[in-house]
């Protein structure tokens, strides 16, 4: 069992691998005060209490997004938030609930293939809401996804959580003493192995791509020499081996590597004839220094995410590259 500080003076407690928080205590004087927890209707008395407290605090909860509007009809739905995430360009819908609800799951399918199939819907209020003039090929729409943000989930949607392979994020909001809010991601649980392995062929959701067709430039991409494609695998194996919060993910244009903890991307590959291109996937400036190895892309074409990028040759270059991520993942998780 890890602890996680807060601040100086107070102190989360998780209680396993998926549903974080259990209790939160306060120091004075080196002696731990437990916070109690505000549970049941007393600690959010309807839905949209949640809703305006998360879109009112969108970029402090989710640095990454922005928001873009709130109660969004569409096709016979009403989206609680949509949302867009600046790094990786892409729009991300959250949905809210106060209490237990057993068709959450479905609720979040259903959002999914409105984003798939609604885009260009989505792509007009985002460029009237902001006044911007993106177009659809501006946006990385594999990289959509729904967040569900409640104080309760049912032991049906924990299991489900763990087993979907579809973007969809479960969030849990808990009111403590003192007007302390907690916002924690519910993680998959790691344990999967009695779990029976299915010989059916699964279908492909948005999102989801095979890293055989990308290498093979089945999606109009480059195809790689043998010896690229030997230095693909080395680089990801060393990002997956030296960063444990780090999950690789087989998108349509590249192969991103994400936070297990909230889902942002913390750097991209693609997968060029005789070299990588690595993207680091930030915005910010200052966390990486542009130089001789990384190159600024700010507003230029290229598929991955983030606005710095190193081209990867050979494998010193990878060992350049790791203290480079390791930058983004420090700022990202933490």
């Amino acid at each position: 069992m890890c602890v996680r500080v807060l601040s100086e003076s107070l102190i989360l407690i998780p209680s396993n691998d998926r549903i974080m928080v259990i209790k939160i205590f306060q120091e004075k004087s080196n002696v731990l005060g437990e916070i109690k927890e505000i549970g049941g209707k007393k600690a959010f008395d309807y839905e949209k209490m949640i809703q305006t407290l998360v879109e009112k605090n969108i970029e402090t909860i989710f640095p990454e997004l922005e928001f873009v509007y709130t109660e969004f009809p569409l096709d016979g739905l009403r989206v609680d938030s949509v949302c867009f995430n600046k790094e990786s360009k892409a729009f991300v819908i959250i949905e809210y609930k106060n209490i237990k609800h057993g068709g959450t799951i479905d609720q979040g399918m259903a959002y999914l293939d409105l984003l798939e199939d609604k885009r260009e819907a989505f792509l007009l209020l985002y460029n009237s809401e902001k006044e911007k003039s993106l177009k659809m090929d501006d946006i990385e729409w594999e990289e959509s996804k729904v967040i569900i943000i409640s104080p309760e989930f049912t032991p049906h949607q924990l299991r489900s959580a763990n087993r979907t392979k579809d973007p969809i994020e479960f969030y849990q909001i808990c009111r403590f003493e003192d007007e302390i809010i907690t916002i924690e991601k519910i993680q998959k649980s790691k344990d999967d192995s009695n779990k029976p392995k299915s010989k059916s062929k699964q279908s492909v959701r948005l999102g989801e791509y095979s890293e055989e067709d990308y290498l093979a430039g089945r999606h109009k991409t480059q195809i790689p020499t043998e010896q690229t494609k030997k230095l693909f695998f080395k680089l990801k194996n060393r990002i997956l081996d030296t960063f444990s919060e780090i999950e690789s993910k087989q998108k349509k244009k590249y192969h991103g590597f994400y936070s297990k903890k909230d889902g942002s991307a913390i750097c991209t590959v693609e997968v060029a004839k005789n070299k990588l291109k690595l993207s680091y996937s930030t915005t910010k400036k200052g966390i990486i220094s542009v130089d001789y190895f990384v190159k600024e892309y700010a507003g230029k074409g290229h598929w991955g995410i983030g606005d710095y990028m190193s081209e990867i040759k050979n494998e010193a270059d990878i060992e350049r590259a790791i203290p480079l991520i390791e930058k983004v993942y420090h700022f990202k998780v933490r």
